[in-house]
């Protein structure tokens, strides 16, 4: 398996970049696993931060360089990037992919550049109409799957059906959610609440019996953990994403204004200091890696531009896991048979 990391993507790359692959080869190495990292980016850069990390050792075995002439920046528009710098260390990674170089490409870079680079660069599985990006959410019950997060703003009906089927096949295979329930964001349970589009895909979903379809759910369901698969359009999934994010920062202030409150507080506070922890690392992004781009023609996983090296690594160990479960394979297949 090879799998290609954008060296140079992200707030602190490519030392976190580098950091979090030295983490993943190390365990791949003591696993004996015999896998390949292939690191787009400036070769000497990338190689000074290798040296740093005491990772030379695995230079030709596990790590292998592809030089890059530039860098797409976090905030360059995304299509004009694409188009004027065909040297870029997120259109290389693209390339290793298509041309089947290369298993699965991850990048904490321009989350723009990514979409257009597995878009464009990497191409749609056939049948696909608009590939989605999936975000996963912490709920009572476990984790619940939310797509689309920011891919497709405006979508059609059949475009919500394909990220049913997508996020259904893929919450089986990679969490072994049998049988997983699919739920339409919406302002009611009813079937007939919600926009023109949302009625409209609620009677698709019905219609097709594609996967296990719980109907409509609400905003207050996610957290609850009432569907295992939320689908909604990127514009709306995207606002639902950001405040999700902000969630833990809110707490964190809202606990420290307590503990400085009073003393007993304070106490009560560090007494159930165990369990407030496992809750912030359950709503810690940096558990998940990264998120899948589903529906191209390749395993492809965006990360936060803020990755710290633990994200880069479970990144890796997703995309790693995608590859060997085979998903794009089971997507084609599905979308071939609706």
């Amino acid at each position: 398996m090879k799998i290609v990391v954008d060296a140079m993507g992200g707030d602190e790359a490519p030392k976190h970049i580098i950091d979090g692959v030295i983490l993943a080869a190390r365990a791949w190495v003591s696993t004996g696993v015999n896998h390949e990292i292939i690191l787009t980016g400036d070769k000497d850069v990338v190689m000074k931060e290798i040296e740093r990390c005491g990772g030379r050792d695995l230079c030709g075995n596990i790590l292998r360089l592809e030089h890059t002439t530039s860098v797409i920046d976090m905030h360059e528009s995304p299509a004009d990037a694409w188009r004027n710098k065909s040297g870029s260390s997120i259109h290389r990674g693209a390339e290793l992919v298509k041309s089947g170089q290369a298993d699965a490409f991850i990048g904490m870079g321009n989350t723009g550049a990514m979409m257009t680079a597995g878009l464009l660069g990497v191409g749609r599985i056939e049948g696909v109409q608009r590939p989605t990006i999936g975000a996963f959410f912490p709920t009572a019950r476990g984790r619940s799957l939310v797509l689309d997060v920011g891919a497709v703003s405006d979508c059609k009906p059949q475009h919500l059906l394909q990220f049913g089927l997508m996020g259904s096949i893929y919450m089986e295979a990679m969490w072994g959610v049998k049988n997983p329930t699919v739920g339409l964001l919406s302002i009611g349970e009813e079937d007939s609440k919600g926009n023109e589009v949302t009625k409209e895909t609620n009677a698709l979903f019905r219609e097709k019996k594609l996967f296990n379809f719980a109907g409509n759910v609400e905003g207050r369901d996610i957290l609850k953990g009432t569907t295992d698969v939320i689908v909604c359009d990127g514009f709306v999934g995207n606002i639902v994403l950001k405040f999700g994010e902000s969630v833990p920062g809110f707490l964190k202030a809202r606990f420290k204004q307590a503990a400085e409150s009073s003393f007993m507080t304070k106490l009560q506070l560090l007494l159930a200091k165990t369990g407030i922890k496992g809750v912030f690392k359950d709503m810690n992004y940096e558990e998940y890696g990264g998120v899948p781009l589903l529906g191209v023609n390749g395993v492809v996983i965006i990360g936060h531009g803020s990755s710290s090296p633990k994200a880069m690594y479970n990144a890796i160990m997703v995309a790693q896991k995608m590859v060997d479960k085979k998903i794009n394979e089971v997507i084609k297949e599905r979308i071939r048979l609706s």
